[in-house]
């Protein structure tokens, strides 16, 4: 049978599916040899949504892009990507970002920052890195870069050996000296939880114990007993007798290094978690800040 006006007449379906397959096929784009969208119009249509979205002139725009893509931007181009020529493809992934923005961030340097914590927040929750063991993690943090620069800091674990054992006295005390005040929770070295976690670990009755007792005597003898007696209360010390869950050390209401206890595992050995705060109750941040609150609340203080 001869075409009609170009088109291939349609052939009876046999497929078993009854036809649907055949519809499947029908409605792919690759199937219809005339299909051509416009790609071109539809990056076109991206940029122009996007410095609609945020209500800015071409020229208010054009800054926003340079800010991101590093390099200048004139306002004609933005016009001209807008109605005419085909937006590069950098442009087009800061057009993409700068759309699902409420409201125009105040520099270049705000906005490279918010949409990189964007990418972030919008797969990681606030979570902005994860390390294989605690080893990893202070292999690429160490504690003087956590802690040197620190106004406040509040920890809960098992025996608290990155500040205890890692950090060093003289820094501790000078970091106290200077204003700093320390929250440290430790479990306690007499009760049972310490002991189902030394089942769990496989360490012999009494180990974790007697080093979380190690780690207790030598931040009160060798950093709160050194220090002026005015200034004692900026580091506080306290134990609890829970099932252990979480090591938590939460620095300045904004950094928490989050790391889960394991079955079977020692507590060096499991992964560690690092979290910025973005959002005020959003986010991984405020629910580590509530565990340690709520563990505190319960302590019995050193």
């Amino acid at each position: 049978m001869r075409p009609k006006d170009g088109i291939a007449p349609q052939l009876p379906d046999t497929t078993p599916d009854g036809g649907g397959t055949a519809l499947r096929r029908a409605g792919r784009p690759r199937s219809r040899s005339g299909y051509k969208p416009d790609m071109a119009g539809l990056a076109r249509g991206q940029v122009a949504a996007a410095r609609r979205n945020l209500g800015l002139t071409a020229s208010e725009f054009a800054d926003l892009l340079a800010g991101v893509v590093g390099w200048p931007v004139a306002p004609e181009a933005v016009e001209s990507w807008e109605t005419a020529t085909v937006p590069p493809g950098d442009v087009l992934v800061a057009s993409g970002l700068l759309a699902h923005r409420e409201t125009p961030p105040a520099s270049e340097t705000d906005t490279q920052n918010d949409l990189i914590g964007r990418l972030i927040g919008s797969r990681f929750a606030d979570v902005t890195a994860i390390f294989a063991t605690r080893s990893e993690f202070t292999a690429n943090l160490p504690p003087h870069l956590l802690f040197d620069d620190a106004r406040s800091v509040r920890a809960a674990g098992l025996s608290l050996n990155l500040i205890c054992q890692q950090y060093a006295d003289q820094r501790f005390r000078k970091l106290l000296a200077d204003g700093a005040s320390f929250q440290c929770l430790f479990l306690d070295p007499a009760g049972d939880a310490i002991k189902q976690r030394e089942q769990e670990e496989g360490f012999p009755a009494g180990y974790l114990s007697a080093l979380t007792d190690l780690n207790i005597r030598t931040i009160q003898q060798r950093v709160r007993d050194r220090l002026p007696a005015d200034i004692r209360e900026r580091l506080q010390l306290a134990t609890y007798d829970e099932t252990i869950r979480l090591n938590l050390i939460l620095i300045d209401n904004q950094t928490c290094i989050m790391q889960p206890y394991l079955p079977e595992a020692r507590g060096v050995d499991s992964p560690t978690f690092l979290v910025h705060r973005r959002w005020p109750t959003a986010g991984l941040f405020p629910a580590c800040d509530q565990v340690f609150t709520s563990l505190w609340e319960r302590s019995t203080p050193l």
